[in-house]
């Protein structure tokens, strides 16, 4: 019986120039070299009989351990590939809908290709694909649709601010492992489709497939995937077309293709070394652009509307390009070595906004903006063993990243988009509203790990971040009508911290462990949206650019009996400067002080004969914040998600055949202050979804998986539509109603 696991614990090995900046020099990739992700080992196929057995998915388990970079005691939530698959039946092959659904302190996905306000215990969580972070300084919001879901072997999500990780982590980490190579040759094709029930148009089917390779050769592995997805158009539950989502974009209408390959070379018993790049490109072409027509309605009176006749040559677009170099030592003069090095290319485009009278920071024009970044990086980690103090181990290392940011954006005749009533754009200009930006930060680690005994272990560990941004001198798009423009003076802004955990467990028995844990998260600011909204008389030095640096405390119980496992954990987070904070399109910045208190229970149970298992999860949280010169105030609706319950039956009445049928809730909360709309705060109403899944083995080699999302065709608005992300009715997305997805794969 297959489980996805939340434990706490993380598992960091992974075993495995396009379009900017393209005078890149090699002196740039070798001074990286200084410090080199937790590696991998040599990954092997899953074993014929584990081929043979059909995915049976039941339980969400909960336990506690450590490994050697990840060290303090924390819940962690684990999905596998098999749990995964039959998973994103279950949430159209979204991969953030999925993680909503699963995990614990995560707050609900958007349904379209934004993770904006998709928080982890309340704050912004570190992405990382097979240790390459999908961060980026100037946030776009995109990284979890910035890899092919089809690519991904497992998942596991590390739930609380992490000293260890450097910048980013103030919430948690979500590290995503692509598919691994070696074992022996393989070849799996995945064919799948996907279709409204609601109102079965040709524009509603979605359809996807994929073919992948591995295998080993004397001392080589190797793995090769590559596919090609359909995302068609959604439908609610009324049978009417969900509109396009203008604020942060959608890939509605859209083709994606992904490549991805591993090359991996046993140099001898203790040594490997392997090159990965991935490749993936979602592209939309869509006849619809979002009504403006709902906009001067009643805030919440109207859901969105999708308007025919859209023309615009380049919409909503993600583009992301991974190459990563790694190689591990197991016995190096007594310690284990793992070292990576990568470079990642991201390009990606918004969709049209008209700003005129709205926001003059962004030039006051009916714009389109596009963001390119390109991320040299590396990270060196090492465990040695200290005999001498008993069972102790020293985990250290370092890292490095340096990000070149960019934000244009295309200009179009207001003329031809009023007579077209917001549905034609001709481009008539381009403008910098962010121009190139550097920043880099340089961090080392050391983490001691002791065990006393067989009930009693601690860890306590340290890192120092060094960090800066880097821009030129620059005018403002806010100056771009000034006859007399200001210029806001370029230079550096560094920062650097010493952050700190450390924390204790007590098992008195097996199955059972009590941990209390201190934890120290660090985070650069957005740095792109103070500059790109600079006014007359900006200086760097402002407050704005200070770094975030978080406290975190936390009690956690873990539990195995019989039947059942279970979860506790309590958790308070702190920081005196809070994450910049956009109100009204970058017309106002604020930070402020903040605090997390929150709880996290989980309780499964599966039964002697693994056919029947059942079980859920529930997470409650209360943010406060404390603007400067105000009282305290709740956060938004964009950092703290309602209550949120989880449950499922599974029954799985043979080896070859499971099901499973899911339900999620998100309980209602008034955002408002004083009664009072604005952004991110407002009267958020209780929705609740449930999905059915099933998974069936024809036989050794095929497999079928069959997936009805809201299989009730419940009517409802996912949290990020109910807080109106552009201020008004074109944000009111409804979430599509009952779908149907059917996969089939076959093992060559």
């Amino acid at each position: 019986m297959l489980t996805i696991t939340t434990t706490a614990w993380f598992d960091m090995k992974t075993k495995n120039p396009k379009r900017i900046f393209k005078k890149k020099k090699l002196a740039s990739l070798l001074s990286s070299l200084l410090f080199v992700t937790p590696a991998f080992a040599n990954d092997t196929q899953e074993t014929q009989e584990e081929q043979n057995a059909a995915t049976k998915l039941a339980t969400i388990t909960v336990t506690a351990r450590t490994d050697e970079v990840q060290t303090s005691s924390k819940q962690v939530t684990k999905i596998d590939e098999k749990q995964l698959d039959l998973l994103k039946n279950g949430s159209s092959n979204n991969l953030a809908t999925v993680l909503a659904k699963a995990v614990p302190g995560l707050s609900d996905s958007s349904r379209t290709i934004t993770d904006y306000g998709q928080t982890l215990r309340g704050r912004n969580a570190l992405i990382l694909v097979d240790g390459i972070p999908m961060n980026l300084t100037r946030d776009t919001s995109r990284g979890l649709s910035a890899i092919d879901p089809e690519s991904i072997q497992s998942i596991e999500v590390i739930r609380g601010s992490n000293a260890i990780y450097g910048s980013g982590a103030a919430g948690g980490i979500i590290s995503i492992t692509t598919k691994a190579a070696g074992g022996e040759p393989t070849a799996k094709t995945v064919i799948g489709l996907q279709s409204s029930l609601t109102n079965m148009r040709s524009d509603a089917l979605s359809g996807d497939a994929h073919q992948y390779f591995t295998g080993s050769w004397n001392n080589f592995d190797y793995a090769l995937d590559f596919g090609y997805q359909r995302i068609g158009s959604p439908y609610d539950s009324r049978g009417n077309r969900v509109a396009p989502e203008p604020s942060q974009g959608d890939l509605f209408d859209a083709d994606a293709y992904s490549v991805g390959g591993k090359l991996g070379y046993q140099i001898d018993d203790n040594q490997y070394l392997q090159f990965a790049a991935n490749y993936y490109n979602a592209e939309q072409d869509s006849d619809y652009a979002s009504d403006p027509s709902v906009k001067p309605l009643p805030i919440g009176s109207v859901p969105a509307k999708a308007k025919k006749g859209l023309k615009l040559s380049k919409q909503n677009h993600n583009e992301n390009q991974i190459y990563n170099l790694t190689y591990s030592h197991k016995n190096l003069f007594g310690s284990k070595l793992d070292a990576q090095v990568y470079y990642r290319d991201f390009y990606t485009r918004f969709a049209p906004f008209d700003a005129r009278g709205v926001n003059l920071n962004r030039g006051g024009k009916i714009d389109q903006i596009y963001q390119e970044n390109d991320v040299f990086g590396s990270r060196l980690t090492v465990s040695t063993p200290l005999e001498f103090l008993g069972d102790t181990t020293l985990v250290w290392g370092g890292d490095f990243s340096r990000e070149r940011s960019e934000m244009p954006l295309d200009t179009f005749d207001p003329t031809i988009y009023d007579q077209s009533g917001g549905t034609h754009f001709v481009k008539n200009g381009k403008l910098i509203y962010l121009p190139e930006l550097t920043t880099q930060s340089v961090g080392g680690f050391a983490q001691l790990k002791h065990r006393f005994n067989e009930q009693w272990s601690a860890e306590i560990g340290t890192r120092y971040e060094d960090s800066y941004a880097e821009i030129d001198s620059f005018v403002p798009l806010s100056q771009l009508n000034n006859p007399n423009p200001y210029t806001v003076k370029g230079g550096k802004v560094k920062a650097d911290a010493w952050l700190y955990n450390g924390n204790i467990t007590f098992s008195p028995i097996d199955g059972q462990s009590i941990y209390a844990s201190f934890n120290q998260g660090f985070q650069l600011p957005d740095v792109g949206v103070v500059i790109r909204n600079a006014t007359a008389g900006f200086n760097l030095s402002s407050s704005f650019l200070e770094p975030v640096k978080v406290d975190n405390y936390e009690l956690g119980w873990n539990g195995e009996f019989k039947n059942f496992s279970s979860s506790l954990a309590v958790f308070h987070s702190t920081s005196d400067l809070g994450g910049v904070q956009s109100f009204n399109n970058g017309l106002i910045l604020a930070r402020t002080k903040e605090k997390v208190t929150g709880v996290e229970a989980t309780l499964d149970y599966l039964d002697d004969d693994k056919i029947w298992g059942a079980g859920g999860s529930v997470t409650w949280m209360k943010g406060r914040e404390t603007p400067q010169g105000k009282h305290e105030q709740d956060m938004t609706g964009y950092r703290i998600p309602p209550l949120k319950l989880t449950s499922y039956i599974s029954y799985s009445p043979t080896d070859t055949w499971t099901n499973r049928i899911q339900a999620t809730y998100f309980g209602s909360e008034d955002y408002r202050l004083n009664g009072k709309n604005s952004f991110g705060r407002y009267d958020v109403k209780t929705y609740t979804t449930v999905d059915l899944l099933s998974s069936f083995a024809l036989n050794k080699k095929d497999n079928i998986s069959i997936g009805l999302e809201n299989m009730f065709n419940r009517k409802y608005y996912p949290l990020y539509s109910q807080l109106y992300r552009s201020n008004d009715n074109t944000s009111h997305l409804l979430a599509a109603g009952t779908t149907l997805k059917v996969t089939y794969s076959h093992k060559w």
